[in-house]
């Protein structure tokens, strides 16, 4: 390093005998200016779209788990493993009959007769799965009224895929 600075010391007035041209930097920004007209900035198609795509996937989920969260939401304090899986066990049973009942309502337009059958056998299962209910809000720990209630909604699952399979509509 010190060779580098005795070098520039003994020559330094042969550096400074070069001056820029006056008009320099005007020829170095028009360069720069020219570049910039000629640039088309191109919009990658495939990334916008997958970037909607994935908003509209999370915006999807999360309302999901929000509406399903709302009625769930009184087992999130249940600290006992088994005694969680048995309450998801019965809202999962839950939602399959409900979702089963939906089916079953579209037949009625079909087949009008079955209606009252149909609604009378499952009433009976309806008043015994809103006194199993109220004993699990009275207390959600008792692990007899929430297998009680699992048990019901199997029975009330059969039922109506039984009836969604004879009936074929």
């Amino acid at each position: 390093m010190r060779k580098l600075e005795d070098f520039m010391r003994e020559h330094r007035n042969e550096f400074d005998s070069m001056l820029p041209p006056l008009h320099g930097w005007d020829q170095i920004e028009a360069k720069l200016d020219a570049g910039k007209k000629g640039k088309i900035r191109r919009i990658n198609f495939w990334k916008i779209t997958a970037s909607i795509a994935a908003v509209l996937v999370l915006a999807l989920i999360s309302t999901i788990m929000i509406s399903t969260g709302d009625t769930h939401r009184k087992y999130v304090n249940v600290s006992d493993p088994e005694l969680r899986e048995l309450l998801e066990t019965e809202y999962y049973y839950a939602k399959e009959v409900s979702f089963q009942m939906k089916e079953i309502n579209k037949c009625y337009e079909i087949f009008p007769e079955l209606k009252n059958d149909i609604q009378n056998d499952l009433e009976e299962l309806n008043d015994m799965y809103r006194e199993l209910e109220e004993d699990l809000n009275e207390d959600i720990y008792n692990r007899e009224v929430i297998e009680a209630m699992i048990q019901n909604n199997r029975l009330k699952l059969e039922t109506v895929n039984r009836v969604l399979n004879q009936i074929n509509c």
